[in-house]
């Protein structure tokens, strides 16, 4: 009885164990967006064979509309502006910050007519911005507040509405993130970068300009937590990839072909101005340099659950 009552305990010990060791092949679903915060996942995008098994990639230009497509579980994970995602978790709590994937990339374009050689001269100017739930807008206002400089910064509503604003002359400064920054001067060369707004923030502050970012679905991370880590070790490599300059042909090509973005020579462009912005910073380093930026620009800090550990 004693030998039957332990082949049976081993057997059942072996069938949990085949059970816990078994592969989750959940195919993850990816909103990924349109400029920096999309581009260091080109590579992934464009992988093939077993790796291109593992997710579907959908592409936006707007945040809004990858916001609602994740509250409505259409996607498991999206890139986001970093005060878009505390914001949403703010009102839905149904979320985890996985990684920060882009750092500064704003630069401020004018009419080369117009003398700007510091944020001063922008004293009594009006700037032009765009999209309102984006980082752009807190960042200007931040470094403008900490210059003691008064100046009105009007929103468009999308990057596009500027960049052809700027083509057909209707405003005169405006700033823009890469790759915009490289659409909007081929388009017209009668503009020019006056200042990098990476630079000007780093004057002003010791804080990482944590610009873009990625999160997950609470409920899809607790259910396929070895997929949601599996996945940040695919786009660790795909972001390394991406960033290596000894990479750049290819990597502009990837991010063409995968829709990131519309042209070969803007995505050259800004992959040269955008080397060291396109990065990958997960855990702790995320978790304090998310917390920092977030007292800068004045924002309401997330709670802890926020902040994804493995």
């Amino acid at each position: 009885m004693k030998k039957i009552i332990a082949l049976v305990l081993t057997l059942t010990f072996t069938l949990l164990s085949l059970a816990s060791c078994k592969r989750d092949d959940t195919k993850i679903n990816i909103g990924v967006m349109s400029g920096p915060t999309g581009m260091g996942m080109a590579k992934l995008m464009n992988d093939e064979g077993a790796e291109s098994e593992k997710y579907e990639f959908e592409i936006y230009s707007d945040p809004t509309n990858g916001t609602t497509d994740l509250m409505s579980k259409k996607l498991d994970m999206l890139c986001l502006p970093t005060n878009a995602a505390a914001n949403l978790f703010t009102k839905q709590k149904n979320i985890s910050v996985i990684a920060i994937n882009c750092l500064g990339s704003l630069y401020l374009l004018a009419n080369n007519e117009t003398e700007i050689n510091s944020i001063k001269d922008l004293e009594g100017k009006t700037i032009y911005s765009s999209v309102a739930t984006s980082t752009t807008k807190p960042i200007i206002d931040f470094i403008l507040k900490e210059n003691g400089v008064n100046a009105t910064v009007e929103i468009e509503k999308d990057h596009d509405t500027l960049v052809a604003k700027l083509a057909s002359k209707e405003v005169n400064i405006a700033v823009l993130p890469e790759p915009k920054v490289t659409a909007a001067l081929i388009a017209n060369k009668d503009y020019s970068v006056k200042l990098n707004l990476s630079e000007e923030w780093s004057k002003v502050s010791d804080t990482p300009l944590t610009m873009g970012c990625i999160v997950v679905r609470n409920d899809f991370l607790e259910e396929h937590k070895s997929v949601v880590d599996s996945f940040l070790k695919d786009y660790k490599a795909s972001i390394d990839f991406i960033n290596d300059k000894n990479n750049n042909a290819n990597a502009a090509e990837m991010i063409v072909s995968a829709g990131v973005l519309p042209k070969l020579p803007v995505a050259k462009g800004a992959l040269n101005n955008l080397y060291g912005s396109i990065v990958y910073i997960e855990g702790d380093e995320m978790k304090n340099a998310l917390k920092a930026f977030y007292t800068a620009i004045g924002l309401a800090q997330p709670d802890e659950a926020f902040y994804y550990e493995k």
